[in-house]
């Protein structure tokens, strides 16, 4: 399987946002994902935050030394949104060679983020040099595998998502059902004696 440096896969994205068009702020958060942002946003001048659109990835290389990981998340929604002037943007340059999905995927890897972190080692403040960050390998299947790969990857995250919300719905019955078996199992035993 080949593989390719990150640098050579993606290109920067720089859109502020100059007509202040875009209020939607966003944060990312541990887990790899949009949060809304815990900034206070009031009297804040939001012409100098990023745009960010479908496709685009976000990430905060500050980080990685405090929290052993890569804060870093690709957005999905059709609706533009806004990002710290401090992250760095960026996306995929042909979905042809590797598609954002499956880019994301490999982020999402504890084996990246531990790398990430390791290469962090020589900076005062814990953060990830850029230059690093674009010589990371990222081995590359062919289209058609990496197709299948974020399928399944999405099945299964659809999956765990029913399970989850299966769980809160089963959670507050959970004494109710409880209570139904062990008053079962006590007929069932005078039936016995």
């Amino acid at each position: 399987m080949k593989s390719s440096p990150i640098g050579s896969l993606i290109s920067m994205v720089d859109v502020k946002n100059k007509d202040n068009c875009v209020s939607n702020l966003l944060g990312i958060n541990i887990s790899k994902n949009y949060m809304p942002s815990i900034a206070n946003s009031t009297n804040l001048d939001l012409t100098n935050y990023k745009v960010i659109k479908k496709g685009v990835f976000a990430c905060n290389i500050m980080h990685v030394g405090r929290d052993e990981r890569l804060p870093i998340a690709l957005y999905r929604d059709d609706e533009p949104a806004l990002v710290s002037p401090a992250y760095k943007t960026f996306e995929v340059l042909d979905d042809e060679v590797v598609l954002p999905e499956f880019l994301m995927m490999f982020f999402q890897r504890p084996e990246f983020d531990r790398l990430t972190w390791f290469y962090c080692d020589s900076s005062i403040r814990g953060g990830l040099d850029w230059d690093r960050f674009c010589d990371i390998e990222v081995p590359l299947p062919p289209i058609d595998a990496q197709k299948k790969y974020v399928a399944i990857h999405h099945a299964l995250e659809i999956r765990k998502e029913i399970s989850k919300r299966f769980e809160e719905i089963l959670k507050p019955l959970s004494p109710i059902l409880l209570r139904g078996v062990v008053e079962q199992m006590g007929h069932d035993k005078e039936e016995l004696i």
